[in-house]
């Protein structure tokens, strides 16, 4: 473990070892040994004829005193692969130290043997979580100390999380996967199971999450029908109903379509023994005020110097750390990141993502030799109730680096931050230039003038370069525009006018509103638009209007759509994730795919058309509180009748009535004509 972390934790490492030689009986002196229930006394842990081995337990149950339901789940999990407990546990003497990972840093917490204990008649039982083996009993005792120095502070988490807990325990992004298409689920877990990853899932009993930890895929009894093996912290956790081992009561079995329903993700830990760490705290080179929030602009370079398999997070302060002192729970703001390759003063947008949930990762699964920037907006919010060192600490980021080979640099960029943020969102919309997005002005004799328009990272932006003869001028007028604001002024813009002469490059930039993100739990971000665009040159003006560009987005379901002009964003999505069903002709499979998702506000269905063949279908649609939405021409009625060219794609939309009311369709396919063009 230790050559695995940066030079900085060998520092701790080594003051261990000598604290540890030096002392026979060591005392934590920074440890709150207070208890408000008279019953807890504290006894050495080795009084307890405990097991020392570091081995799985065969059971976690929850302490009677302290709520450790998460921690416990956490245990269950980490303990499928031993290595992780063995990476993070030293022993010498009577100290300990456990290896925790804070907010994207490693320190080695150091405790002594006194743990607290009750007792029962004559008999001296642990207060603490119940387990056979010392090494969970000294873990929880090292998180109870990060958290507030004292067990009493488990009783008073706002918010208790086995993936904080998971977090903090390996230090490694938590890469999660939808496991509402059934096909796919079954082949990611083989395969990650082939690479040794740590696969679980999280559900929650009773209000508290319980997490299960995949074991194996073994043979039925039923026609030899695959199970996924699961196991739970304790019997009292197992899911009900489901077969279980006799002599192991935590063990229990599930179909593919069983875990499909009960669990709405699989998280995965992949199995990285030799990948390293590194991390440094972020400062922000610019920051704008506002009345309920505040934003931080960072950017910074770095060098690879060798090709690498590499996790970038930036890593946000837990609420739980805060337990002890909050009022009320930290909400978390938006936060963007974005890898750009520098090229002398240019740069190459690579990857990004954004996220509202406390930390966001990138894994970039190729990263060449060069030097690169990574530009980074934050939002924080003014809550008022809390602290302000509380809030001061909140606003504290990390950058945690995990790969192959990791960077030793990150240095602050000293350039114009404000032209640097033009440069890197520039980057990203060249990269981003499609034809489903970009227009141009062919038409008027102009094609070098492109305008590009998306919504991407949480930002809706218009992007013009004019590398034509003359001028433009263009009207934007929004008919809706829900929680996106103008990013100069962060306040809502219904309109702008924006002139770019000849070899000129503009960004008109707006962002998710940070207020709308604090306020609402799921927020939806669209718009609509009508443009009207003018071209001016020595001989005469001409004028085109572009009208009703739309899109939908929301962040908590990973969804996007265009309204009449479907992306190659929402093709792929899709893909990814909406019931697939083939198409057959002639009792033969041919490469028709018709794709149908359900969402919060009704049902797409995407037909693709992957053959040379011309293809028929006439759809005839029962519907309950939804409405057809396709090409007029297509409909009679309930019924749409369609003619797919070869490689092409249609996209039906069912959009609901009565955003308040339950919906429910079904639908009758009849496969009319496939043939060679």
């Amino acid at each position: 473990m230790l050559q695995r972390l940066p030079n900085k934790c060998k520092e701790e490492y080594y003051k261990f070892n000598q604290i540890g030689n030096e002392r026979q009986t060591f005392i934590d002196s920074d440890f709150d040994y207070t208890d408000q229930n008279s019953q807890i006394q504290f006894l050495r842990i080795g009084s307890l004829q405990l097991n020392k081995n570091i081995q799985p337990c065969s059971e976690f149950k929850r302490s009677q005193y302290y709520q450790d339901n998460s921690l416990i789940n956490a245990f269950n999990i980490l303990q499928k692969d031993i290595q992780f407990v063995k990476n993070i546990y030293l022993n010498l003497n009577s100290l300990y130290g456990v290896w925790l990972n804070l907010q994207g840093e490693w320190h080695l917490i150091k405790i002594d043997e006194k743990i607290p204990c009750y007792l029962t008649g004559n008999i001296q039982k642990l207060a603490t979580l119940e387990c056979e083996c010392e090494w969970p009993i000294i873990i929880e005792k090292a998180i109870v100390k990060v958290l507030g120095k004292n067990y009493d502070i488990l009783n008073r988490l706002i918010e208790e999380s086995i993936e904080s807990f998971m977090f903090m325990l390996i230090g490694q992004p938590i890469i999660k996967v939808s496991t509402e298409d059934i096909n796919n689920l079954k082949n990611v877990i083989i395969s990650q199971m082939q690479f040794h990853s740590l696969l679980f899932a999280v559900q929650k009993q009773n209000g508290l999450e319980c997490g299960y930890v995949i074991q194996t895929i073994v043979k039925g009894n039923i026609k030899e029908q695959e199970l996924i093996q699961m196991r739970a912290a304790n019997r009292n956790l197992v899911i009900q109903g489901q077969q279980q081992i006799q002599n192991d009561k935590c063990i229990f079995f599930l179909t593919f379509k069983q875990f499909s329903e009960i669990f709405p993700e699989l998280c995965i830990i992949q199995h990285h023994p030799n990948y390293q760490w590194n991390s440094k705290e972020l400062f922000q080179q610019e920051k704008r005020e506002f009345q309920q929030y505040i934003e931080n602009t960072y950017c910074y370079d770095f060098d690879i110097i060798q090709e690498s398999h590499l996790y970038i997070s930036i890593c946000q302060r837990d609420q739980n750390f805060n337990s002890n002192q909050l009022v009320s729970p930290i909400k978390y703001g938006l936060i963007r990141i974005l890898i750009s390759k520098k090229n002398d003063d240019q740069y190459e947008f690579l990857t990004g993502d954004y996220n509202i949930k406390q930390n966001v990762c990138l894994d970039i699964q190729s990263l060449a030799q060069g030097s690169y920037t990574l530009f980074c907006q934050a939002y924080f919010y003014n809550q008022i109730e809390n602290n302000p060192k509380l809030q001061q600490e909140q606003q504290r980021l990390f950058v945690q680096y995990f790969g192959s080979s990791v960077p030793d640099n990150l240095i602050i960029n000293k350039n114009d931050i404000q032209e640097q943020s033009k440069l890197m969102l520039a980057s990203l919309a060249i990269a981003n230039v499609n034809e489903e997005n970009t227009r141009t002005y062919e038409q008027l004799e102009q094609p070098e003038i492109q305008v590009t328009t998306q919504m991407n990272l949480g930002m809706l932006y218009f992007y013009y370069r004019n590398m034509g003869t003359t001028k433009i001028e263009e009207e934007v007028i929004f008919d809706n525009c829900d929680n996106i604001i103008d990013y100069e002024t962060m306040k809502t813009l219904n309109k702008f006018n924006v002139t770019v002469p000849p070899h000129i490059d503009y960004l008109k930039l707006y962002v998710y509103d940070p207020f709308v993100i604090f306020n609402e739990d799921q927020p939806i971000f669209q718009y609509s638009c009508n443009i009207k665009s003018l071209v001016h040159s020595s001989k005469k003006t001409l004028m085109a209007q572009s009208t009703n560009f739309s899109k939908i987005n929301n962040k908590q379901s990973i969804f996007e759509s265009t309204a009449n002009n479907p992306s190659l964003e929402l093709i792929t999505y899709m893909k990814e994730n909406a019931k697939q069903a083939t198409r057959i002709w002639n009792n033969n499979h041919i490469d028709v795919q018709m794709y149908i998702y359900q969402h919060q506000e009704g049902v797409i269905i995407l037909y693709l058309n992957n053959t040379q063949n011309i293809y028929e279908e006439k759809l005839t649609f029962i519907l309950d509180n939804l409405t057809i939405n396709c090409t007029a021409s297509l409909r009679q009625g309930n019924q749409v009748f369609f003619q797919l060219d070869s490689y092409a794609h249609l996209f039906i939309y069912l959009d609901i009535i009565d955003i308040k009311k339950p919906y429910s369709h079904k639908i009758q396919c009849i496969y009319t004509h496939y043939k060679d063009i």
